[in-house]
């Protein structure tokens, strides 16, 4: 399930990105000052987006656990989900750099499913780790 989840999340992504990149190519935007900034940086945009995404996702996790975030406990809660943060923001970057850039091939996406599966792989045993902790 988890799986799936990242999966949806990264090809939404994926096809909103390479919408957008479609639009500037064929000059939708033509009337705008700079409209192919974020395709001629898309290193620099990708990082912003990704630390957006993945730092959104770590509040929204730590809500649906506690019932909310307080300013004692984010530190604990970036704590924990840092591992798991760090592979799927690492995804997240690659799948925007790549589509940004116009290099995205089939090998390329792949490797970021793999990248997923793996982060949904080690979550799964982080939680079942925790659980097993809390328990006893």
């Amino acid at each position: 399930m988890l799986f799936i989840h990242n999966i949806l999340v990264i090809s939404l992504i994926l096809l909103g990105m390479t919408f957008y990149v479609s639009l500037v190519v064929s000059n939708f935007f033509k009337g705008e000052k700079h409209p192919d900034i974020v395709l001629k940086r898309p290193r620099g945009f990708a990082l912003v987006f990704t630390f957006m995404i993945v730092f959104l996702s770590i509040l929204r996790g730590g809500t649906l656990i506690y019932g909310g975030v307080t300013v004692e406990v984010l530190p604990l809660i970036l704590l924990m989900s840092a591992p798991i943060g760090i592979i799927e923001g690492y995804g997240i970057y690659l799948t925007i750099k790549k589509t940004l850039s116009r290099t995205m091939s089939v090998k390329d996406l792949a490797y970021i499913y793999a990248i997923f599966f793996v982060a949904s792989i080690m979550e799964v045993g982080f939680i079942n780790l925790l659980m097993g902790i809390a328990r006893g």
